[in-house]
């Protein structure tokens, strides 16, 4: 069976799905940075253990601060104390998310890393 029908258009929006998390205290928003880090689990088992730690909702706050500590705003240690949660569990799924971060969010490199630290300390041993 054949149709006579004109071609159908279809236009696509853009939208902002924000979530409310159970307790009321905490929205976050489904961006593709987070649908990309939930489906990591399957193969990240710091993420994994991370969203069965914290859920989603943890884990969409865990990848605003990793966003911040890429661009130099916060530390580790600032994200436990303000999720009440160890310093180790917030470096490890921040070593976990830097990944994501660097794929989804434009960083700028500040020149300053570990690497480059640890050169110019090699440095200054070698001359002395």
């Amino acid at each position: 069976m054949t149709r006579d029908e004109q071609p159908r258009q279809y236009a696509a929006r853009e939208i902002d799905l924000t979530v409310t998390a159970a307790g009321g205290d905490r929205k976050y928003t489904i961006t593709p940075a987070l649908i990309d880090t939930v489906g990591r689990r399957e193969t990240n088992g710091d993420i994994d253990t991370y969203i069965d730690r914290h859920g989603v909702a943890g884990l969409a706050t865990a990848l605003t601060y990793a966003v911040a500590r890429e661009r130099g705003e916060v530390t580790h240690r600032l994200m436990a104390q303000d999720l009440e949660i160890s310093p180790l569990a917030a470096e490890i799924v921040l070593q976990a998310l830097r990944t994501i971060v660097h794929e989804y969010y434009e960083i700028e490199d500040s020149g300053a890393s570990l690497d480059a630290i640890d050169a110019n300390d090699h440095n200054v041993t070698d001359e002395a």
